[in-house]
């Protein structure tokens, strides 16, 4: 080999490699931004060359091992409202246009709202946690490091491998939910489409899916600027369309449930069977306890269950975080994309359940009953039952195409954020090998490898063929995601907590404290807390533990129900409680044993220094911040240079500011809103 030499200039380094062979030389010259990128194209044009004289074959290798790991960094690329547009099409998938018909058939179309609202404020409480944290780290990986920062690494660990698992599964629900839904363009009374369609079907979408994911950050972010207008596009005209219907729009309704949509919100006991019409179901519900759980309890334990149910459809505002590394301004970006997220179910999901409850009780036996041996292989979509029961005839087709594409697109987003959130643990857990390869990305800053890892569990959605119907594995695909993601929600409802305590005592050392006004300048500071982390974790926890006490009901009570031979086999059930535990228990599994093996302890307190909160590394947007920092607190200044925080004078009195005006607070709130929707 011959020599090295190097040359710095400004802004960027120029490393020339000459290598000479024994008959010829060559001369590699490389622009580079960084060290990571130092290493990676030296080891890399010196490994070609050694390798040149072994063949072709050799030499492609090379070329196709420096495509796919040449950095160790993202891409910085994505605006706030691309942002907002990922975490869009992650949360809005299937659960609302599909998953709603669930929660009518077991709760009514008045528990369904109420099992939205409830779902909903669990999530603004994770939320709102979130926003918080990310605009004081805003780092890649940020979802795992929270719990690892100020928790227990074992607890970061638990995370990241429960939050990569559930979104890889998450994607194979929803391509499984894609693919049943294409049943539904048949005629009626159809058979259902055989196996080597659907599975057509199924590797045609991961195929999409993989080619959407491998084509870079960007053109990835644009794509789904698109997609998050046609789905808020679609859910207004979907509550119009219920709203017409109501008044009359589309002729008069036929069926067998027609009539008595507002006058049965709720139905009179807990039946896993569902009911058959609304009269037999009120007059059986005294006392009856071979048809259920009867009574004010049982409504309340209807209403419990679907909140565990609606908890899928309303989970999804992490997404935002997930995009820490990927976005180009995340202190400016992140907080408010994610304060706006929460308000996804808590707005457009309460109206449009309300919208559609008007018009469809829970005794239509085209509702898909969740705990029943046998469902219609028509549309389970409350919102297309109700359409097909008017004289409007082409808009059923419609509306399921509409729906495949939601649900396709869904899944899309589980690819890309469980390749972020594995591209992050090979980085903080991994060993050599996983760093070097899962742990890189490519030229284009895409971590094309770890998205080719992830995307081979979407194949996991051709366990639906086992099941024609696709119901089952849906199910326990579902309900794996939903209680998994419950126990990353409490872990970060924990790290807040422990975030704001490292504060509190920062603050009484008067050192530093969220009530100031630095703190306020640079950082989001939520309102109303710990007592929004609270409601996240014990929402959370409640949703752990309860989400499979149906199947277990049915289980210790099948023989006494008068409608046993209706309900789902042991084995489904079966398939449903390991749906609903297997999470919460592997979670449980990998921060017992990462803590056993590395021996790690929760962090005191007391160690949350201020290096902790005042990051040493800029990002981009950070200038504007500093500039208001300097000329209202010079103090902050100050400790952002590294000075000892004994050595700084602490002034704990808030600057006395002038409210803001309510013309210009509604101003801000307007143009911020359009820069997180445009």
């Amino acid at each position: 080999m011959g020599s090295d030499k190097r040359e710095i200039n400004h802004n960027y380094e120029v490393i020339e490699l000459a290598v000479q062979a024994k008959n010829e030389a060559n001369v590699h010259s490389a622009t580079i931004y960084n060290a990571s990128d130092i290493q990676s194209n030296h080891s890399v044009n010196i490994d070609r060359l050694e390798t040149h004289g072994d063949g072709h074959s050799n030499v492609l290798f090379d070329y196709v091992a420096q495509w796919i790991f040449h950095r160790d960094h993202l891409d910085r690329a994505l605006e706030r409202h691309h942002i907002t547009s990922i975490a869009i099409s992650g949360t809005i998938g299937i659960g609302l246009f599909v998953t709603s018909g669930e929660l009518i058939a077991i709760a009514g179309s008045g528990g369904c709202v109420l099992g939205f609202i409830l779902a909903s404020f669990i999530v603004v409480g994770v939320m709102r946690s979130l926003a918080e944290l990310v605009s004081v780290r805003p780092l890649s990986g940020a979802l795992i490091d929270y719990p690892h920062t100020f928790v227990d690494p074992a607890l970061g660990f638990a995370v990241a491998i429960t939050y990569w698992l559930a979104q890889c599964l998450s994607m194979a629900a929803l391509t499984s939910g894609a693919a049943r839904i294409a049943d539904n363009f048949a005629p009626s009374g159809s058979p259902p489409l055989d196996k080597s369609k659907k599975a057509g079907i199924v590797v045609g979408l991961l195929a999409l899916t993989l080619l959407s994911n491998i084509c870079g950050v960007k053109t990835y972010g644009r794509l789904e600027r698109i997609v998050k207008w046609f789905k808020l596009l679609l859910i207004i005209g979907l509550c119009v369309l219920m709203v017409a219907i109501n008044l009359g729009v589309g002729g008069a309704r036929t069926g067998s449930a027609v009539g008595n949509y507002s006058e049965n919100a709720l139905p009179p006991y807990f039946n896993p069977a569902g009911f058959n019409d609304t009269k037999s179901a009120v007059g059986l519900s005294d006392g009856n306890e071979s048809l259920g759980i009867s009574g004010s309890s049982g409504r309340f334990l209807a209403v419990w269950t679907s909140v565990t149910l609606a908890m899928f459809a309303c989970m999804g505002g992490d997404i935002v975080v997930v995009t820490a590394g990927e976005a180009k301004r995340p202190r400016n970006d992140l907080p408010p994309a994610t304060r706006f997220m929460y308000w996804v179910p808590l707005s457009l999901y309460f109206i449009a359940s309300l919208c559609v409850g008007f018009n469809i009780n829970f005794a239509d036996p085209d509702l898909f009953r969740a705990y029943s041996l046998k469902n219609t292989n028509s549309s389970h979509s409350p919102f297309i039952i109700v359409v097909k029961s008017t004289a409007i005839k082409i808009l059923p087709n419609i509306l399921n195409a509409c729906f495949l594409i939601s649900g396709y697109s869904a899944a899309n987003t589980g690819l890309f954020v469980s390749s972020r959130t594995l591209f992050a643990l090979a980085q903080q857990y991994g060993n050599e090998f996983l760093r070097s390869t899962l742990g890189k990305t490519n030229n284009g800053h895409t971590p094309i490898a770890a998205i080719l890892c992830c995307s081979s569990f979407g194949l996991l959605a051709l366990l639906g063929l086992a099941d024609m119907s696709f119901n089952q594995p849906i199910l326990s695909l579902s309900a794996f995601f939903t209680g998994s993601v419950a126990c990353v929600y409490a872990s970060e409802c924990i790290a807040f907590l422990r975030f704001k305590a490292g504060l509190d005592h920062l603050h009484k050392r008067q050192v530093y404290s969220r009530d100031q006004h630095r703190y306020m300048s640079r950082h989001y500071r939520a309102h109303w807390q710990p007592m929004w982390a609270y409601i996240g974790l014990i929402g959370c926890v409640l949703i752990v533990i309860f989400s499979g006490w149906p199947a277990i009901y049915i289980l210790r009570s099948r023989h006494h129900l008068l409608a046993d031979k209706y309900l789902k086999t042991n084995v489904q059930l079966a398939a449903d409680l390991i749906g609903a535990y297997a999470g919460p228990l592997l979670f449980c599994t990998l921060y017992l044993g990462w803590k056993i093996w590395h021996k790690t302890h929760i962090r005191p307190v007391s160690s949350l220094g201020l290096n902790v909160y005042i990051l040493q590394e800029k990002f981009p947007g950070d200038e504007e911040i500093e500039v208001t920092i300097r000329t209202a607190d010079p103090e902050s200044q100050a400790a952002l240079n590294g000075v000892q925080a004994s050595a700084v004078i602490p002034n704990f009195a808030s600057p006395n500011t002038l409210p803001e005006p309510l013309i210009q607070k509604l101003s801000r709130w307007g143009w911020e809103s359009w820069s997180l929707m445009k």
